[in-house]
């Protein structure tokens, strides 16, 4: 195991205080909260199940820090801010404790840098003002005592000007080790909760961890989820996901069988009617070359299959060409009862069959 052993230790100060020991601490805000929590949940969530595919078998394989940033770096789709720190390329090695106190070193640096920021633009502002006096003034008297005040306005800018930049540098330096900080510290929860092997390993699950990271623990996050009852149901491209696991063998020797198993399910199946499957059948033509071309991988290891079946089908059904949608159009599964029109669409019809539909007869 990589990284400092943590015990679980909310490290986010006062995020878990009780209800009177925040209303002694007004204005210092709660890092985490069960509505912040949940909207972390259900973004990670999204984007996980979006990019199953690749990341899914990626982090499954994960050994070091920089294999969980290099699975993360592989999300394309529908991306979000709450990824940044699992796949952050500078990382440095803290323990909780020192998160802790660079964290409070942050908040005073920043503190201190609006402070002097504030100052510098009084400072200049009442220099502008003295400079203006001074040029468009013609009275000697009130020149020459205007001359006075200028140079003590000039020195006293430059002074506030000077505090500012320093105190920005130290500020920019502690925030980007503090950010190096908290990378290491989130790839190092996500890599221990995956190998840890406690939890069903599905988006929802590594959601659930990611979600509190980097101020409390995966373990902690998780446990916060359930204390907030934070409960979502898996989405239908983790299904699609699941359905090709339970269906297609790890070990797949005669695609055709397996293609013939995955088609009776989607018809046939208790489960055929079911928005999952409804989606799959639409995307019948792309699944179908999503498992022959997996098929053809003699050299990829067995148990990635359905992770390599789910990333080539996501690929190719949200994004094609005009002969693959055509070909989509005509490939569909379609149930007894269904309606061919409305299962294919508008872009299956010829032109003759649109010119037909807009009231035009068509030509002998």
């Amino acid at each position: 195991m990589i990284g400092p052993e943590l015990h679980g230790e909310d490290f986010s100060e006062a995020t878990w205080k009780s209800e009177h020991e925040q209303k002694r601490k007004l204005g210092r805000p709660r890092k985490i909260n069960p509505e912040s929590l949940s909207r972390a949940v259900k973004e990670l969530q999204f984007v996980l199940e979006m990019n199953w595919g690749i990341v899914g078998w990626l982090l499954l394989q994960a050994k070091t820090l920089s294999d969980v940033r290099n699975a993360f770096a592989k999300i394309v789709t529908q991306n979000c801010g709450y990824l940044e720190p699992f796949r952050y390329e500078q990382s440095r090695k803290t323990t909780p404790s020192e998160l802790r106190a660079l964290r409070k070193r942050v908040a005073e640096l920043e503190e201190r840098h609006t402070r002097d920021f504030v100052r510098w633009q009084s400072a200049r502002e009442a220099l502008d003002r003295a400079s203006d006096v001074r040029a468009t003034d013609h009275i000697p008297v009130i020149r020459g005592q205007i001359q006075t005040i200028f140079y003590d306005l000039a020195f006293k800018s430059q002074e506030a000007q000077s505090l500012e930049q320093a105190s920005r540098m130290d500020f920019e330096s502690f925030r980007t080790q503090l950010k190096e900080s908290e990378a290491h510290f989130a790839q190092t929860e996500i890599l221990r909760f995956i190998e840890s092997n406690r939890r069903q390993f599905s988006p929802l699950s590594v959601a659930r961890a990611m979600a509190g990271i980097p101020h409390v623990t995966a373990r902690v996050s998780c446990e916060l989820c359930t204390k907030y009852e934070i409960k979502l149901s898996h989405g239908i491209e983790f299904e699609m996901f699941r359905a090709i696991e339970r269906i297609l063998q790890v070990q797949m020797c005669d695609p055709g069988r397996s293609i013939d198993g995955m088609r009776e399910h989607l018809l046939n199946s208790l489960k055929s009617d079911l928005p999952y499957a409804t989606q799959l059948r639409k995307n019948w033509h792309f699944l179908e070359m999503a498992i022959r071309s997996a098929a053809h991988d003699t050299t990829a290891q067995p148990a990635s299959l359905a992770f390599r079946i789910f990333a080539d089908y996501s690929r190719t059904s949200r994004s094609h060409s005009g002969v693959d949608a055509v070909l989509a159009g005509a490939n569909r599964l379609l149930k007894d009862g269904d309606d061919p029109e409305l299962e294919r669409g508008p872009y299956w019809r010829t032109p003759q069959q649109s010119h037909t539909r807009r009231g035009a007869s068509p030509k002998k």
